[in-house]
């Protein structure tokens, strides 16, 4: 895909055009904490400048809390999903709420952990540039770099993350003991599942239609920045109640760590079978 050039940035005297996403996103019932400036305080990192080793520790020591048992595999799946989320996640939510894909470069995005917990909790973008379609109200603000429509800004988007993702994956320590599969997988299913709850956390049935057809336009089959098509779908459970559910591409590795036993797999996971997905979603309350 070609890219599209973003305008030069200026200095900010006012509220811009990203400022106001940020908060509508911020706003929404269960959305992400998003923020359109440099943060200060402590707690904040660059995704250029993120410490792998140190926050894999961080969530090595956090399992046991959690699930009674610890495993460096899980942590260092943990983090990789946790890191894929901040750009897929932010830029999944952009372009739900607003058509809109703003830098994600990893000098462009920042996320924040408490020390309570490795789970980032808050997001920045640090540039205000972004791109958009003919009908923004914003489209001719200098900020703004127009597309022509939803499918060329969905393709900003996959080639956005995917420049991430390389980026990052090509610094990756070596001594993962993570499989190839899964590092750019997890950037995929990030935007996968970000597409998924970029609403409100929660997916009613109302929406299910709306989902997946976003989820389609996000991740279409065979596209060149993320070759996989969205693994979302809906299934209708053994009482006759419709979910929407996907099946990853890359393991978190729940399963060696789960408080539901040895073994014990997400119903997202590779590993569990269409079968026990289904029977899942028939035995929930």
């Amino acid at each position: 895909m070609m890219r599209v050039a973003l305008p030069t940035m200026r200095a900010q005297s006012s509220p811009t055009p990203l400022t106001g996403t940020a908060m509508a996103v911020t706003e929404r019932p269960g959305g992400l904490t998003v923020r359109n400036e440099v943060p200060s305080g402590p707690g904040w990192t660059v995704c250029a400048d993120v410490d792998v080793p140190e926050w894999e520790s961080a969530a090595l020591a956090a399992l046991p809390g959690w699930y009674g048992a610890t495993h460096p595999t899980t942590a260092s799946a943990f983090v990789l999903h946790w890191y894929a989320g901040v750009a897929a996640g932010v830029g999944a939510a952009f372009f739900r709420h607003a058509r809109r894909v703003p830098r994600l470069d990893r000098g462009s995005v920042a996320f924040h952990r408490s020390p309570q917990s490795p789970i980032p909790d808050a997001y920045a973008l640090l540039d205000e540039r972004f791109w958009c379609l003919p009908t923004d109200p914003d489209a001719a603000h200098p900020h703004a770099a127009v597309v022509p429509d939803a499918e060329a800004l969905a393709a900003t988007l996959r080639a956005e993350v995917r420049a991430h993702a390389d980026a990052f994956l090509a610094g990756y320590r070596p001594g993962s003991p993570l499989p190839r599969r899964a590092l750019l997988g997890a950037f995929f299913d990030e935007l996968d599942t970000g597409t998924w709850c970029a609403e409100d956390g929660t997916t009613h049935p109302a929406d299910q239609a709306a989902t997946l057809r976003e989820a389609r336009l996000v991740l279409p089959e065979g596209g060149p920045e993320l070759p996989s098509a969205s693994t979302l779908a809906r299934i209708v459970d053994g009482r006759g109640r419709e979910w929407l559910t996907r099946r990853r591409i890359s393991c978190c590795f729940y399963y060696r760590v789960g408080a539901d036993g040895p073994g014990a797999t997400c119903s997202t996971c590779p590993r569990t079978s269409d079968e026990e997905r289904l029977r899942r979603y028939t035995e929930l309350a």
